[in-house]
Formats: C-alpha cells, structure tokens, sequence
C-alpha cells in the first residue's frame, strides 16, 4: 500500500515593462508557472544507517509525524523520515515506525517491575498483518528456573494465534502476527519487566502489510522465510537457550520450479545447533514424540530424499515428522544427516512445554534449509 504525497511548487515570475512605441505604452503582461511533484510515501533507507529505515515524507509531514528526518528521497522532493517511540502507551498510527527503549541506543534498566504497552493503529482499512524485526533486541532476563522468562515481549492481534512470549536475545529474528478484519483493529506490544538488574537493549522496527501484498505471509505463520536456502532458528539460539511456553510454526515460501525442502543441522558449533532435550543426551530421538514430551520440533514427512521412506528396521518408522533429542537423524544414532520432506506447505512447527526446566545446555535448534527441484 502506499498513500500518493503531492507536492506543489509555485513558481511566479512577473514581467512587466513599460516600452515606448508610436508614443504609446504597452501594459506589462502576468506570468505564472506551476510544477507539481508528487511521490509516493514509499519505505526509504536513511543517510545515517543502511539498516535503518523510513518513510518519504514532505519535510512538514514528518515533523507532524513526529519524526526526524535522515536523508532525501523522491529525487530530493522529500524527507527520509524515521519515526520512532519509547513511550510507554504509546498509539503508533503510521507505518515502518520502531519501538526503541528508553535512551537507545544506550541500554535501559528499569527501577521498577510492570509492564509497558504499545498499541498499533491500522493505517489504512486493507492491513492484516504486523511484522516486527528485532534489529536489536538483547538483555530481557531469562528466569533461574532454565528456559522461563523473568522479562518478557509478547505481540497479540485480534484474530489468529498469536506469537509466543520471547526473553534473552533475538537481535536478527522476527514475528508476525495477525490483525482483525474491521479498520478499527488494533495489535499490541507489551514488555513485561520482572528484573530491575538486568540492562535491556532494543530497537524493533514494526511494519504494517496489506491484505493482498504478494509478501504478507500466510495466516499464523509466526516466521516467514523466502529464498530457496536459509536457515530457521528457535527464538533465543543465540543466548543458548531453548525457551519454555512456544509453541508457533515457521513457513517457508515454496518457489516456482521447487516441490521439496531439505532440512540439516547447521554446521556452526556454537551453540549446539540442535539439542532439543531437558537432559542432553548425543543420539536422536526422530520419530518419538513420546521420547521427548517437553520439547520438539515438527516436519511432516521427512526420509533423505523426501520420496522413498526411511530404512526399516535401522529407522523404526518410514517418515519422520517429530525432531528432538541431540541430533537431526536416525533415532538412537548421534551422526547427523539431512532430511527432505515433499509435504507443501513446507513448514517447521515449535513445541515447548509450560513447566519443564530446559536444562543447560538445551539450546535448541538452528537448521539450515535448501529447496529442492520437482
């Protein structure tokens, strides 16, 4: 979507002489000339930072706005305007709008516990869906019982199901969720502090997507991936640290010419990039949900080509669809291997208990993805 900005430049000039011929005078003549630009309000990147975005504004739009502007679009025409808040019940009416702690880009830290809330505002009558990038997002305290959050964000929209409650770090992530269908549907965002020691640091860009944008992801898709390889991580991979209480599905876009997605373990050591058990232990668990009851993954249908099942009685099922243990694999084995599903929609399910202490060092998963040809 995009809301047509006109910008009007008048320009007069006025020419008047007074010439003498025949013994009369001639009367000067009037001129007027008007230009009108107009460009759309489309997303911009600032002057000051290439991973910082805006909206093309008129100079006096943004300042309405209560922007600041960063740099020129529309050929000069316009303002990069950058919009920004860290106040707590806050009504955010435009798009591409960050939500930013108090005295970023320092971090903050609360004198008190409570919670600070954000209400979102439809910008047009055709939104559906919230996204929200963590392009910082780090310090929010994970709870001594392992897994839980002392501080925590959630995200709720007014249909579908929303995402989880995430804590710890999550810079590079980022979350969906899904509006009502009437214009005057809200979403909210709401951190809720329950540490006063620990310094929180974030900076979270919120965009707001039509209903028939070709980039809105499907209903409930918590993530979404594009491309025909990438990677999918559990929220807090990069503190080390699988979370209790998830439970959301990540999609990943099927592209033209493509009908199977192979999934392994990524090949970074740091942390483990699949140890999805309470009590670590090296050999899968493929395939037995009742091995791993606190916490899985799920892709339907996986054998290492996606087509012919599984070796039996090395495996003790054809296809695999629950993923758990220390290794993506064969179960009772600790070699890793690839795994390729035919399923579509190609997505990748989280499930994590309410109550179980996630022992150290269960840090869930970071699996790489490529696309495979029909």
């Amino acid at each position: 979507f995009q809301q047509e900005n006109m910008l009007v430049l008048w320009v007069c000039a006025l020419v008047g002489g007074v010439l003498a011929q025949d013994n009369s005078t001639r009367a000067g003549k009037t001129f007027s000339l008007f230009s009108i630009v107009q460009f759309p309000n489309e997303v911009c990147t600032s002057s000051s930072s290439t991973t910082t975005k805006g909206t093309c504004y008129t100079s006096s739009e943004c300042t309405s706005a209560g922007g600041s502007a960063d740099g020129n679009c529309a050929a000069g025409f316009g303002v990069c305007c950058v919009i920004s808040t860290s106040t707590c019940g806050s009504s955010i009416s435009t798009n591409t709008t960050y939500i930013r702690n108090s005295g970023y880009p320092s971090t903050y830290t609360p004198s008190t516990t409570g919670s600070c809330a954000y209400t979102v505002n439809k910008v047009q009558d055709d939104i559906c869906q919230l996204r929200l990038d963590f392009q910082t997002f780090s310090g929010l305290a994970t709870s001594t019982t392992v897994g839980m959050c002392t501080d925590y964000v959630t995200v709720a929209g007014q249909t579908g199901n929303d995402p989880p409650a995430i804590c710890g770090t999550n810079t590079g992530y980022h979350m969906y969720a899904e509006f009502g269908t009437t214009s005057t549907d809200t979403a909210t965002v709401t951190f809720t502090w329950g540490s006063t020691t620990t310094a929180k640091n974030y900076n979270i860009l919120v965009r707001q997507i039509s209903c028939t944008a070709s980039w809105k992801a499907p209903a409930d898709c918590t993530q979404y991936f594009t491309g025909i390889a990438g990677s999918v991580k559990s929220y807090n991979f990069a503190g080390g640290q699988l979370l209790n209480s998830q439970y959301y599905t990540n999609c990943i876009r099927t592209e033209k010419g493509y009908c199977g997605i192979q999934w392994k373990e990524s090949s970074t050591t740091s942390p483990d990039p699949f140890q999805m058990t309470a009590s670590p232990k090296a050999p899968a668990a493929s395939g037995i949900a009742t091995a791993c009851p606190a916490s899985f993954i799920y892709i339907p249908n996986l054998s290492p080509d996606g087509i012919n099942p599984l070796p039996v009685p090395t495996s003790s099922q054809e296809y695999y669809s629950t993923l758990c243990g220390g290794s993506v694999g064969i179960d009772t084995k600790d070699v890793p291997m690839s795994l390729t599903t035919r399923q579509q929609p190609f997505i990748l399910g989280v499930f994590t208990d309410t109550t179980t202490a996630l022992t150290s060092p269960t840090t869930g998963f970071n699996l790489d993805y490529t696309q495979v040809g029909c």
